[in-house]
């Protein structure tokens, strides 16, 4: 029993390391403010599949811009969509003086083949994905992102993505996994040991993704048109990958309205990273699966035995602490209002989640969108 209780003692200390040494890597990572109007032509991608509650939202935050709107293009490209995602988005943009193209594939092909085959048509260098369901507050979203482009001579940029606020418990856990996320994407970028990005957000050069081939190492993977290209472009020397911390650039994505879709959403991620050659990504999964399940087991049962009762506390009440600690240096980038109120309920329901998360993700296959 006390070598059990040595481990987890063990594996925490880990845990709280390595996500203590990404923490310190977002705080030392400088806020970037867009400091002159630029004009550097660029090309927008948007894969859209029955999008039709988001994709009008989605344009419109892009066609609200504080940017030279005469020299971006935009390509949607419609992924065999069965609902009027293609007639929401045509009754905008025809409204609108952006230079754009739809693109309909005649039957699924996915959102690899669907992004590789609309930059076969992109005119410009500088190439921004977004996802049909995420929107920008702020109207210097393509000011920002171009910008630190420039000046930090990157060939991929990756840009931080949020929960849009809301409400209620379920929202609260997405949002809170989400600043970790930041947590973990910004402050290894930092350090130079980037292993996480959002296609939501993400910007890269034309050159850089036909040096890499596009997604051909990983078409035959369904996910990972993010983490698994990232990890193909690490491999090009020499290659400038950066963060963007700014809130201009964040782009904001909806939550889960319900746990099953949320469960559904987490498996089809996990999916990638089983793929994933990155070690990193391996480590954590590993940490953050076995950390929770200890958790549970001293929250439940630790404290049925005199033997265990006191280190059983001592670990819930030390990851509690972590996690919130880490929570809160997030949130000094992310700023979601009204989440500090659920920091408390989510640490309770968080680690039974990640356990759920991780065996379902073992023995439950992806489900894609139809």
């Amino acid at each position: 029993m006390i070598i059990i209780i040595v481990i987890s003692f063990g594996l925490l200390i880990f845990y709280s390391s390595l996500l203590i040494y990404f923490a310190i890597g977002l705080k030392k990572t400088s806020y970037f403010n867009p400091s002159y109007e630029n004009t550097t032509p660029l090309t927008i991608i948007i894969c859209a599949r029955n999008e039709e509650k988001t994709i009008s939202r989605c344009i419109a935050s892009i066609l609200n811009q504080d940017y030279d709107l005469t020299k971006v293009e935009l390509i949607l490209i419609n992924d065999a969509s069965k609902d009027k995602t293609v007639v929401r988005a045509e009754k905008i943009l025809t409204q609108s003086k952006i230079d754009y193209k739809i693109i309909s594939n005649p039957f699924q092909k996915g959102k690899k083949q669907s992004i590789d085959y609309a930059i076969t048509f992109a005119k410009n260098e500088l190439i921004v994905l977004r996802d049909a369901d995420t929107f920008t507050n702020s109207t210097f979203w393509l000011q920002s992102i171009v910008n630190f482009k420039i000046e930090n001579n990157s060939d991929l940029v990756i840009a931080p993505v949020a929960i849009a606020e809301n409400f209620g418990v379920l929202w609260a856990l997405q949002a809170v996994e989400s600043n970790i996320l930041t947590l973990l994407t910004c402050g290894s970028s930092y350090f130079k040991k980037s292993f996480l990005c959002n296609g939501a957000n993400l910007i890269f050069t034309k050159s850089i993704f036909n040096k890499v081939n596009g997604y051909s190492s990983h078409l035959n993977i369904i996910s990972g048109d993010d983490v698994l290209f990232l990890e193909d472009v690490k491999k090009i020397k020499p290659v400038t990958i950066n963060y963007l911390k700014c809130l201009d650039a964040i782009v904001y994505t909806y939550p889960a309205y319900s746990f099953k879709k949320l469960i559904t959403q987490k498996i089809r991620w996990a999916s990638k990273f089983k793929q994933n050659k990155n070690k990193l990504n391996l480590i954590l999964a590993f940490l953050i699966f076995i950390i929770n399940g200890v958790w549970l087991g001293c929250f439940f049962t630790g404290f049925l035995s005199n033997q265990t009762e006191i280190a059983a506390l001592w670990f819930v009440f030390l990851k509690l602490i972590i996690d919130n600690l880490l929570l809160f240096l997030a949130s000094s980038f992310i700023k979601t209002r009204g989440l500090k109120w659920y920091a408390l309920p989510v640490s309770f329901i968080y680690p039974m989640y990640a356990v759920i998360v991780g065996i379902a993700s073992v023995l439950i296959k992806p489900v894609w969108k139809k």
